[in-house]
């Protein structure tokens, strides 16, 4: 990818010279626009647009002159219609398919009588290169912006398997002079790269974020696959962790909750609360969206348990598409006495955690209690030992010699 280089290979220039279609006027032709050149300057399918005067309308008499120029979306699948006063124009292209572009002179004013008139279309049509075998391209890229604060796009390697691939992730945006390899790769088992971590420093929202993979194998180089995102559509809040729940009367619930944490702002944000009744089923009853982060739900039966959970995503005022967050923890009340019904293996470990606890104890007890008995024991045999303590000296006298 070469800065300023013509797409040359498999052009097709095709002008449109129907010259029973030429209007003339006052003795003017209105002819299309010359030297029409697509030109791709290096930026993953940002692609300059670039044509010059009719040479018969460099100096035209009481007339303005516009372009209209034509180029078919393949994102859209559909052509888009631009008319401007200049020589150039910059437009997104999805490289892995051929480039259609046609640009026309419109000519208006006393020169021609008053009305507009369009000349044929000079068009441009550009193949993309044949470079790797089609099995070698990724399958698909996934990416999502991860509460406005990183954002991580993964891979999955093409239908052709290939011996030690090594792929390579590039980027741009318009606010980048050039493209730049990923900052930061994500490694399956240790040695394939299967997708890239992006800070929040490297991203731009609401332009294009142009995306190239790319890379070779020993087989060849790997066909490149060219994405364009707009990551403001990829973000995906937080789990919301605080939630309160009250019971009011005639079979009301009350719930507040806290946003999650993360740049996302407030103002931004719609919740989908959802209640059940006898949660251990599972039992579904509402699903509720609002901006709010209050709810207070219908009239339900407070002698069940009724339980309520929460998740959050960007709403249609803020971004065009969103991820819904993961649910928060369900928050239950029964009989008017708040209840939490942890996860299953949370009880599974809080439980052996108990036990532990408990024979810990019951251990500590029984050492003291161990303890206690040793020293009774010694007291006891200190006291048989003072009671039976012989009284009075035992020691052998020497000899005495009776005199005769």
């Amino acid at each position: 990818m070469k800065s300023e280089t013509v797409l040359q290979l498999s052009t097709i220039l095709v002008l449109q010279l129907n010259w029973n279609q030429f209007i003339s006027a006052y003795g003017i032709t209105v002819l299309p626009p010359a030297d029409v050149q697509v030109i791709d300057p290096g930026y993953l399918g940002q692609l300059l647009i670039r044509w010059t005067l009719p040479s018969n309308l460099e100096n035209p008499i009481n007339c303005s002159i516009r372009f209209q120029l034509q180029y078919f979306n393949a994102y859209e699948d559909r052509w888009t219609t631009i008319r401007t006063t200049h020589l150039s124009y910059s437009a997104q292209f999805d490289l892995e398919k051929d480039v259609h572009v046609r640009v026309h002179t419109l000519l208006r004013g006393p020169c021609v009588n008053g009305s507009e008139v369009q000349s044929p279309g000079a068009e441009v049509v550009l193949k993309p290169p044949d470079k790797g075998s089609i099995g070698s391209k990724i399958k698909s890229l996934s990416c999502v912006f991860y509460r406005r604060e990183f954002l991580e796009c993964t891979w999955e390697s093409g239908e052709v398997e290939l011996d030690h691939p090594i792929y390579h992730l590039f980027y741009w945006h318009r606010e980048m002079a050039k493209t730049v390899e990923c900052p930061k790769y994500i490694y399956s088992n240790g040695a394939t790269r299967t997708g890239c971590s992006f800070p929040v420093d490297s991203l731009l929202e609401f332009t294009e974020f142009n995306i190239c993979v790319n890379g070779s194998s020993a087989e060849g180089p790997l066909r490149p696959a060219y994405f364009t995102l707009q990551i403001q559509n990829l973000v995906k809040p937080a789990a919301i962790e605080i939630l309160s729940l009250e019971a009011q009367p005639n079979g009301l619930f009350h719930l507040e909750w806290t946003p999650s944490e993360g740049r996302i702002p407030g103002i931004c944000l719609e919740y989908e609360v959802e209640s059940t009744q006898n949660a251990m089923v599972g039992e579904v009853l509402q699903r509720n969206i609002t901006t709010e982060t209050a709810f207070t739900s219908l009239s339900m039966d407070p002698s069940r348990t009724n339980c309520f959970r929460v998740r959050s995503r960007v709403h249609q005022f803020c971004a065009d598409s969103g991820f819904w967050s993961e649910w928060s923890r369900p928050s239950c009340l029964s009989d008017t006495m708040e209840i939490y019904m942890p996860i299953v293996t949370e009880t599974i470990m809080l439980g052996v955690l108990a036990i532990f606890v408990i024979m810990l104890l019951i251990l500590s007890l029984c050492l003291w209690s161990f303890r206690g008995r040793l020293k009774m024991c010694e007291k006891i045999k200190g006291l048989f030992y003072l009671s039976y303590k012989p009284k009075g000296d035992f020691s052998i006298p020497p000899m005495v010699e009776k005199g005769f």
